[in-house]
């Protein structure tokens, strides 16, 4: 009867402070707040957390105190757990974020449009079909992945292209950062410039540059 007790008041004292971090998270990113910068997200979190298990430790209970310890650590593994949840819900509130999938595939169409163009002027005419080949299926891409945000239809088939793109993303800025290491003379300052290609203004002049350029040729094309 005591131990019943006792799990009764050590779950209505976790179910208390898992409330109290929800609804103080819904204040900094809730489904109406605007996007958050990951690191003061994850500050907040630190904060309200402690605040949360501060809170279940004040509650009166009973029990002993390594029977309480027991859900304070399932309260502090389930606060994790809706933090993680919350962190992907405020991931999709970047609108970079969202346009990196366009942008990789835009940024790729240039890519392949520019080699094409120059291997096709110096003769090798193999290279310049491949790469021809490669802006093609970029471009079928960018037009099935459109298709899917807009319609929500085939959503597999959109999560195919945004893990393509990101995969392809992650190695292209891998490989910038390796070789940015293998440079001896690379100052603390050019680290930081490097940095920028993985930042939301890299992404904006992406999009600035491509489409600016694809819309000329085809203006050009006319």
């Amino acid at each position: 009867m005591l131990q019943a007790t006792a799990e009764a008041n050590n779950l209505t004292a976790v179910a208390g402070a898992k409330d109290l971090y929800s609804k103080k998270m819904e204040q900094v990113c809730g489904g109406d707040k605007p996007y958050v910068a990951p690191a003061d997200l994850k500050r907040c979190h630190e904060e309200i957390r402690d605040y949360s298990v501060s809170y279940f430790r004040s509650v009166k209970k009973m029990g002993g105190k390594e029977f309480c310890q027991r859900y304070q650590n399932q309260l502090e593994s389930e606060l994790e757990e809706t933090y993680t949840n919350l962190s992907k819900q405020n991931e999709g509130k970047n609108i970079f974020y969202a346009a990196r999938t366009p942008a990789t595939l835009f940024a790729l169409m240039f890519i392949t449009y520019v080699v094409s163009g120059v291997t096709g002027f110096i003769g090798l005419s193999t290279l310049a079909t491949l790469a021809n080949l490669v802006m093609g299926v970029a471009l079928l891409s960018l037009c099935a992945w459109g298709y899917v945000k807009y319609s929500g239809e085939f959503r597999e088939v959109g999560t195919i292209i945004d893990e393509v793109a990101e995969a392809l993303w992650v190695q292209v800025g891998r490989w910038c950062e390796r070789r940015g290491k293998k440079c001896v003379c690379l100052s603390v300052c050019d680290f930081n410039r490097l940095a920028w290609f993985s930042s939301p203004n890299f992404l904006w002049c992406v999009w600035f540059v491509c489409f600016f350029v694809l819309f000329f040729d085809i203006v050009a094309f006319l």
